[in-house]
């Protein structure tokens, strides 16, 4: 009976394990084998009462259960008074008949009374595990060691000792399942481990570094050879050579490729290190591999991208980007498409992989596919169900597309050129980096086509520039240092008359028709640094005549400051001076023009108004010149119009648009007006012209048209295209600001009746009475509008709450229960009604008009005169809301709730200064609810003020605990709701709350929002107050979502400004709100406020803020939210960083 259970004496080692004293161990040796194993009792024999009495009692001090059990009866016939120790038993239960059999686990009955016998028949003395329940319910494992007793050379009773090994049991177990873990673990990393006795060359393979070989665990023996062999030949150098540098006391961490058998090529990652024995020479290695093949396919992707080339066409490049992304998404189908041409609704593919090979370009219209999804700008990942999501696309199911990613090519000026798109006919998954790496693709191949189409335009530029250069009027010449002409262009035989050969090396001052002319011009060139423009003299044509020349000239050197002569450009302004001579012929017909003409100074000062300009403003010549025209302007165009005006007419450029103004009666005119800045010989602006010509009567038909165009003819309400439009950009603004919206459908019961039997006019007078009851009953800033016949819709921009949409749906309903007054007849009219709500029933305008739509026939089916919501089951959903609210009801008795903590950094140290205090809900069933499914329920059911006090108290009680920990300085950060706010008591809750809790209140801070502040001014300000005495921090959360002003923040006491995650998110890329973000952190620091920023996720977010001198931040790039025992252990950890610093 040796074993790895057994000492050298067969005695079980679980006595030692279980702390059994030497002594009882003796005991039991002696006890249990008097002899041998197999004991036989001699008729009279007997061991002395003392010696029977001594081993007794040595016997039953151990802890194990001694005993012996009659086999004609199966009863115990002896047991140790350790029985009830162990087991509770008392002592005499055992000896009643069935005894060991009843209180052992079913399971184990039968075949543990079998094995008996059967070892007892073969006169075995045997060992065996097997369950039995405790008094107490337990259920322990028990280890049975048993000794046949013969008499008669018969077996007549067993003897033997049961051992609890219980707890030996679950540490087996515990090691069983962390093995499992582990190995399930390294499944899902890819990651292998071996493990080499460099003395033998035995090598150890791991299960998945098989399988990472592409073999079954087992299929070979491993060995140094064996792996060279699937290292890649252009690796097996370097991986050798890894290997020697380990054998040397050197690391062994390197990435290299291995051959599988079908050829295929994976990319691995090995690290590992070296035992070495006294005297230094290896003698086992061991290590890891993983494989990452993926992240090699990623890498090299970007690296394509970011590098690649082409030198010839854009069609190479377009190729190498599309079998990148193959590589990348592991896909069979991957294409690159651009806008055709001027079109919106085509796309002509530039690069297409199709099952292992490039394909044919092709044209393919937008409409129903997920590529038009794609162009509105936003990214499409489907990971699955493709086709079915986008039935009107027949060349997905025609090809089984399951999954699609897709991502828009723009230019930098927001331009749409196009998309990329991969594809397959198995689903994809979605990662962490599937959504990033497709904007950088689609970034990436969008510039560089801009800059191949840049290129392009620069070519054709050039190419225009020599030809215009080479029919320009004007002629280029260039002197040497005495004078002498040596290049001239050929149009100088159009301005003087002579070819090019018969002035080289002809002095230019003998075409000047004055001698000094030449000097002058130096002159010129002298004061203004070497260059002049505009320098006008007269020069001596080819016959004699006088031909009055411009030329823009400067001197030219040799590269070492030294002037070699003079270069230029000389245009003929001969007519320009034949036209002074018409100015009077000009100032005649500016008189007698039927339209405005009004010359002002630089500064706006009129100077001049022709006659036109009276008769149409009716202001005469004495009340106008001498003064700016701002007695014209009638309000309607605001100073930014006016702003734009000044800054284009200064800028040198024509500023051009449609003037309201006011005539001298008061009465406003449109004016179709160009403002010209009129340049001296220098190019200095002196004054500026304004034309125009009063185009009132068209303007007023255009906006009479366009009134048509967009509101219904009959009740002038809006129509469906307005509709659409306000309601697009209502949907807009709900996404930025997280607010919600509402489409309500009205379809009007039964109209149809009325228009057959009382005639279209009653019909028409009747939906011209609805249009006005309906326009009553929104807000201003909501929309109703006429669909169509008798389809009407009602845009509502915000609400609170579902009940909101209801009471609106309810009062629509009862303004129609009043008759309508109708060419002396009173009629009756009922509605149906049917409601969409943003987010929930659609992301976009179509959709949720559509949903609203179906919601409406949905009432129509319940019997009309009623409004239903879309929903597809509402009792399910109603059911669902009400389960939820019970729930959280009794989640704070329950203690479901839990605080999760996120770290504050001061970013110049490096150091967490505090904590903001985040609530999560562990539901029992539904696991970890996110904030957003339960905390509106907790503010609607008024349960927020509740659990408030009790965040705030858990909190600071924590925050206590930290404090006392070595943690002093640690600030805590709690979300106060509104409602809590609000409440009479909050200040004396609070102060009470944080004094049980002994956490000063200047490590408190109450995070509040911008609208609390605003909601009971004067209350508000008194709380603050309050709470700023007891030495309680407060910050504003989420700030610039909300009111974001100066004047505010000065009313109130406040000391933290935290800015909200969603300007932080898009800092980079967006420069509205990176202006917002600069413009924030600059405000709180001019009141000397503290400023955080939330929601810091990446580098460049970091730098960006670090560049503004925002010295706090929150965020993932830092630390997500903690549970308590993970943050203990980051401050803990940070503080022995700093400790060793």
């Amino acid at each position: 009976m040796k074993g790895p259970l057994f000492d050298k004496h067969g005695m079980p080692v679980l006595f030692l394990a279980s702390g059994i004293h030497s002594m009882e161990i003796l005991a039991l040796e002696h006890a249990h084998k008097p002899g041998t194993r197999k004991e036989k009792l001699k008729p009279g024999e007997h061991i002395s009462s003392n010696s029977e009495a001594r081993f007794r009692a040595l016997v039953e001090s151990a802890r194990a259960i001694p005993w012996e059990l009659d086999l004609s009866t199966w009863r115990f016939t002896y047991v140790g008074p350790q029985a009830e120790n162990l087991l509770g038993y008392p002592q005499q239960d055992w000896y009643e008949e069935g005894f060991w059999l009843k209180y052992m686990h079913p399971e184990d009955r039968e075949w543990a009374q079998r094995a008996c016998e059967g070892a007892a028949d073969r006169l075995e003395d045997h060992d065996f595990e097997y369950r039995m329940y405790a008094k107490d319910g337990r259920l322990l494992w028990i280890r049975d060691s048993v000794n046949v007793i013969l008499e008669a050379d018969k077996p007549a009773m067993l003897r033997g000792f049961m051992f609890d090994i219980t707890v030996h049991k679950q540490k087996e177990a515990a090691l069983g399942l962390s093995q499992q873990r582990l190995i399930e673990s390294q499944q899902i990393a890819q990651l292998g481990h071996w493990d080499w006795d460099v003395v033998s060359g035995e090598l150890y393979w791991s299960d998945e570094h098989y399988r990472i070989c592409r073999l079954e665990p087992g299929q070979i023996t491993p060995s140094y050879e064996a792996f060279l062999d699937f290292v890649h030949p252009d690796d097996q150098e370097e991986w050798k050579n890894a290997v020697a540098r380990a054998m040397s006391g050197g690391n062994y961490n390197m990435d290299h490729r291995i051959i599988l058998a079908d050829g295929e090529v994976r990319y691995t990652h090995g690290q590992g290190q070296v035992q070495f024995n006294d005297a230094g020479t290896p003698i086992r290695m061991m290590g890891t591999i993983q494989d990452i093949t993926e992240r090699k396919h990623l890498e090299n992707a970007l690296n394509t991208i970011v590098g690649y080339c082409p030198s010839v066409e854009l069609a190479e490049y377009y190729r190498a980007c599309v079998t990148s992304l193959v590589h990348v998404y592991n896909t069979h189908y991957a294409f690159i498409g651009l806008l055709s041409g001027d079109s919106q609704e085509r796309i002509t593919t530039q690069a297409v992989w199709a099952n292992g090979e490039f394909v044919d370009n092709f044209e393919y219209e937008l409409e129903g596919t997920p590529c038009a999804d794609v162009l509105d700008m936003k990214k499409e990942l489907i990971p699955k169900d493709a086709a079915k999501l986008y039935p009107e696309d027949t060349l997905l199911a025609d090809m089984g597309v399951e999954s699609y990613f897709g991502a828009p090519m723009t230019s930098v000026s927001g331009v749409r050129l196009g998309l990329i798109s991969v594809f397959d006919t198995k689903p994809m998954e979605i990662t962490s980096w599937t959504e990033p790496v497709l904007g950088i693709f689609a970034q990436r191949i969008a510039s560089y086509i801009e800059h191949k189409r840049a290129d392009e335009k620069i070519k054709a530029s050039e190419k225009e520039l020599r030809n215009i250069f080479r029919d320009m009027q004007d002629t280029y010449y260039r002197t040497d240092s005495e004078g002498s002409i040596i290049r001239v262009s050929g149009s100088i035989k159009q301005i003087l008359g002579y070819e090019v050969d018969e002035l080289l090396g002809t002095k230019i001052s003998d075409l000047y028709s004055e001698p000094g002319a030449q000097l002058e011009l130096v002159e010129h060139l002298d004061k203004g640094n070497g260059s002049v423009q505009n320098f006008d003299a007269a020069l001596k044509h080819k016959d004699s005549s006088i031909v009055w020349v411009s030329t823009n000239a400067h001197y030219y050197g040799d590269g070492e400051d030294n002037i070699s002569g003079v270069e230029g450009m000389i245009r003929n302004i001969s007519q320009d001076r034949e036209a002074e001579l018409q100015m009077q012929k000009m100032s005649r017909a500016l008189e007698q023009s039927a339209d405005m003409t009004m010359i002002t100074d630089v500064n706006g000062i009129v100077e001049y108004i022709n006659p036109a300009f009276e008769c149409i403003t009716g202001y005469s010549r004495d009340e106008v010149i001498g003064y700016p025209p701002v007695k014209l302007k009638s309000g309607v165009q605001g100073a930014a119009f006016y702003q734009k005006l000044w800054d284009t007419i200064l800028s040198g450029e024509v500023f051009r648009d449609v003037f309201v103004n006011r005539k001298k009666d008061g009465s406003l005119y449109y004016e179709d007006k160009a403002i010209t800045p009129i340049r001296n010989a220098q190019g200095c602006i002196t004054h500026f012209v304004a034309t125009g010509h009063d185009i009132t009567r068209r303007m007023e038909n255009e906006e009479r048209l366009s009134f048509m165009a967009h509101h219904d003819a009959l009740t002038e309400l809006p129509n469906r295209t307005l509709f659409m439009n306000r309601l697009k950009q209502c949907l807009a603004h709900a996404r930025r600001y997280s607010k919600r919206a509402a489409v309500l459908f009205i379809d009007l019961d039964r109209f149809k009746n009325i228009n057959d039997t009382l005639g279209h006019d009653i019909g028409d007078q009747m939906l011209t009475q609805l249009a006005d009851r309906l326009g009553k009953s929104i807000h201003q800033d909501d929309t109703v509008a006429r669909l169509g016949g008798d389809e009407f819709a009602v845009l509502l921009n915000e609400f609170e709450t579902e009940q909101d949409v209801s009471q609106l749906a309810q009062m629509i309903l009862l303004g129609l229960e009043k008759p309508f007054d109708v060419g002396g007849r009173e009629l009756f009219m009922t509605a149906s009604i049917g409601i969409s709500l943003f987010p929930g029933d659609g992301e976009d305008s179509g959709t949720l008009l559509k949903n609203a739509d179906i919601a409406m026939y949905k009432a129509k089916d319940l019997g009309k005169n009623n409004y239903k919501f879309y929903s597809a089951d509402m009792s399910a959903r109603a059911f669902q809301r009400l389960t939820m609210e019970n729930s959280l009801r009794r989640a704070l008795e329950r203690e479901e709730f839990r605080l999760f903590y996120q770290p504050q950094i001061n970013i110049e140290t490096g150091k967490i200064t505090g904590v903001e205090a985040l609530i999560r809900w562990q539901h029992p069933d539904l696991g970890l609810v996110p904030p957003n499914d339960f905390i509106p329920l907790l503010e609607e059911t008024g349960l927020i003020t509740q659990v408030g006090y009790w965040v705030i108290h858990t909190a600071c009680t924590q925050m206590q605990i930290w404090h006392e920990a070595g943690f002093p300085e640690l600030m805590m950060s709690v979300n106060i709701s509104g409602r809590q706010f609000h409440t009479r008591d909050f200040v004396e809750k609070i102060e009470a709350l944080v004094s049980e809790s002994r956490v000063p209140p200047e490590k408190v801070e109450m995070e509040i929002t911008e609208s609390i502040l605003m909601e009971h001014q004067q209350s508000t300000i008194v709380a603050l107050e309050a709470l700023g005495k007891m030495g309680f921090r407060i910050a504003i959360d989420d700030f610039g979502t909300g009111y974001s002003s100066l004047s505010y923040l000065r009313r109130f006491r406040i000391d933290t400004l935290k800015v909200d995650q969603s300007f932080i998110r898009d800092v980079i890329g967006n420069p509205d709100d990176a202006a917002i973000t600069s413009a924030i952190i600059a405000m709180a620091q001019s009141l000397k406020l503290k400023v955080v920023a939330e929601g810091v996720e990446t580098e460049q977010q970091l730098t960006f803020l670090k560049e503004h001198n925002c010295r706090y931040m929150q965020g993932y790039l830092f630390s997500q939210p903690l549970p308590v025992d993970e943050l203990t252990q980051l401050l803990m950890a940070q503080q022995g960083k700093l400790e060793n610093d």
